[in-house]
């Protein structure tokens, strides 16, 4: 993996062990798909990073000087087929650039209900937070139960997210992804396919509109848009979805569009 700190350009890792903001995990980060050296959707990725910045009174960085750095480490590690991009922002200002391979990775999901609730109204909502904890902790129970990911609800019953991604629902033609009032992170993906496709369209989404969907996705700035083939609950329950023709149309005219203006 290839680095570049905030306060040393040339490479070397300089983030304290005791740190404050490194042992509590207290910082934000983007995670961004890269292919032959194009990053995609930077100009989203650093909106939403400094929008969230500010929004959680952390130290003001430059934009200028974080864009500059993020060409350097871009530039020098161009070579990726596929790459995984992270910009990781600290609470005292200082930040982490980070890139490593990622190879192209397709595999239908399977997710479980969830039974814990995620609130809707915390500090951290909306937030692509460090504090990683409540994700990780729900993957560990998908795997327990053998699926990849769980389907998170709020203090409302409403649909927000995976522990990993949003999430895109199929129903009667028309596809749509949990409103931000859920407390769902406002996706780059998910933006994205929200600016570009008028039959994307974001709503209240409930336990029954699961039931009665079509199709089920998860998007994310790495997947992009996969296919969920099944969901369970802990009583046994079971769904199966299947990818219809106006979902690969959706996902082929995505992925033609992200590519010839990734940075759009």
């Amino acid at each position: 993996m290839n680095y570049l700190h905030s306060k040393d350009p040339t490479g070397e890792l300089h983030l304290a062990a005791t740190s404050h903001p490194w042992l509590l995990g207290d910082g934000i980060f983007e995670t961004l798909k890269s292919e032959f050296g194009s990053l995609f959707f930077l100009d989203r990725h650093i909106k939403r990073l400094l929008n969230s910045a500010k929004e959680l009174l952390f130290e003001e960085i430059d934009e200028d000087l974080l864009r500059q750095r993020i060409e350097i480490l871009r530039s020098r590690t161009a070579g990726f087929e596929r790459g995984r991009f992270r910009i990781s922002l600290f609470s005292n200002g200082e930040y982490l650039l980070s890139h490593e391979s990622a190879p192209l990775r397709i595999a239908p999901q399977k997710l479980l209900l969830s039974p814990k609730l995620r609130f809707s109204g915390s500090f951290l909502t909306g937030k692509k937070s460090m504090s990683y904890g409540d994700a990780s902790a729900g993957l560990r129970l998908a795997k327990k139960h053998h699926c990849d990911d769980l389907i998170f609800f709020n203090e409302r019953d409403e649909v927000v997210e995976t522990g990993t991604a949003n999430l895109l629902l199929e129903s009667r033609g028309t596809f749509i992804t949990p409103a931000v009032e859920s407390g769902c992170l406002p996706g780059i993906i998910r933006g994205v396919l929200l600016d570009w496709f008028k039959d994307v369209k974001e709503a209240t989404i409930t336990i029954d509109d699961l039931k009665d969907a079509s199709g089920l996705f998860v998007i994310s700035s790495l997947r992009e848009i996969d296919l969920v083939t099944e969901l369970h609950d802990l009583d046994g329950f079971m769904q199966k979805y299947q990818i219809s023709a106006a979902a690969e149309k959706l996902r082929a005219d995505y992925l033609i569009n992200s590519r010839s203006i990734p940075n759009s």
